[in-house]
């Protein structure tokens, strides 16, 4: 199962979703998220409003969160289908303030190139053709 930045999110700042992530998280059993997830993830969890701490010490923490939880950081042998999932579903679904964001075009597209399910609760997600969890 691939595990979405926000699926990440939730689980290491403890939000309301935190609870229905961490079961279907249980019932995985070989998660894994790509770089560009756990970046999107620094990205938030730096913010004043998380851990607001610099990068590095919220990359730690996300490394450290994966590894203690056995999800792993994981890559497709061949990017290009990633390439080409997230171009056509930006194309069918759009990217912008009301539709996917580029992250999430991208990791539709690791879910898709890997044929596994995503962790994820986002609605436009969950539109797409891909299975998601929970």
């Amino acid at each position: 199962m691939f595990v979405d930045a926000c699926a990440i999110v939730s689980l290491m700042a403890g939000e309301d979703t935190a609870g229905a992530y961490e079961a279907a998280l249980l019932d995985a059993p070989a998660a894994f998220t790509s770089v560009l997830a756990a970046w999107e993830a620094i990205i938030v969890l730096s913010r004043p409003d998380q851990l607001n701490c610099r990068y590095s010490e919220a990359e730690g923490a996300v490394v450290e969160w994966l590894e203690a939880r056995n999800i792993q950081l994981r890559e497709p042998e061949s990017l290009r289908p990633v390439l080409s999932y997230a171009v056509a579903v930006a194309q069918e679904q759009g990217i912008g303030r009301r539709y996917l964001s580029n992250f999430d075009c991208f990791h539709y597209a690791y879910a898709k190139a890997m044929e596994a399910p995503i962790l994820t609760l986002d609605q436009l997600l969950r539109e797409t053709d891909i299975r998601t969890v929970p």
